[in-house]
């Protein structure tokens, strides 16, 4: 199995695994789908991110370099659990709801940077990003 291929069957388990297990706990079937759907496209999304640019991951660089990302990071999640945290309703919901902020929280990131690297590689004439059809002559 190719590794993109991988990639998707891990994220369609990982989401209907998160889904399956919240509605067992008791969370709400709509929210338990969102958890999931939100899980799902994350590893989507980050599976890419590492596959196609892994210096993105790399740790080589100082803890300066990424400080202000680190406190943005930490702000949006502080701030999403604890609205979650304050709102009345039972746990098992309040657990899907952290899995759907933490979730859309990191799938943005990831997006936003893969939006920069490959934005990047087009700027420096690696690809235009554009997909050309063959005409079949």
């Amino acid at each position: 199995m190719r590794r993109p291929a991988r990639h998707r069957a891990a994220a369609l388990v990982l989401g209907a695994v998160t889904g399956g297990v919240l509605r067992w706990g008791d969370a709400a079937p709509g929210l338990a789908v969102v958890a999931g759907v939100s899980l799902l496209v994350l590893v989507l999304v980050a599976a890419r991110a590492v596959r196609e640019h892994p210096e993105y991951t790399s740790a080589g660089r100082s803890w300066r370099d990424n400080r202000w990302s680190a406190v943005g990071q930490a702000f949006v999640v502080l701030v999403g659990f604890q609205a979650v945290s304050l709102l009345p309703v039972a746990l098992p919901d309040q657990v899907a709801l952290y899995v759907v902020v933490i979730a859309t929280f990191m799938t943005g990131y990831f997006a936003g940077g893969l939006d920069a690297l490959e934005r990047d590689r087009t700027d420096d004439g690696e690809s235009d990003g554009r997909v050309t059809a063959s005409t079949g002559d």
